[in-house]
């Protein structure tokens, strides 16, 4: 029975620091899309953003695209962020 306890217990932890992490990379992805925005606007673009998604490469890099309408033309640019925790790096390209 304590054996039982115990498994349930490190299985129920186990379920919250994964959602701790997925709640943690919508947040910086939710981060990341704002500053894309806010960047674009201080250029004096206006930047409608459709779609974005990051995936995680390895440690602390991600990869992404982000897909939307600048100044009503379509858009799509390559993301790729460092997240360093309590900030992080991004850099992006306009694909042609």
């Amino acid at each position: 029975m304590k054996r039982y306890l115990i498994s349930m217990m490190c299985a129920v932890s186990a379920l919250f620091m994964l959602n701790g992490c997925i709640v943690s990379e919508q947040k910086l992805t939710d981060k990341v899309q704002e500053s894309i925005v806010n960047a674009e606007k201080a250029e004096g673009n206006t930047l409608e953003v459709t779609d974005f998604s990051l995936n995680k490469q390895d440690g602390k890099n991600y990869t992404g695209v982000l897909k939307g309408r600048v100044n009503g033309e379509d858009a799509v640019y390559d993301v790729k962020v460092i997240d360093e925790g309590s900030d992080f790096d991004v850099d992006w390209e306009k694909r042609n």
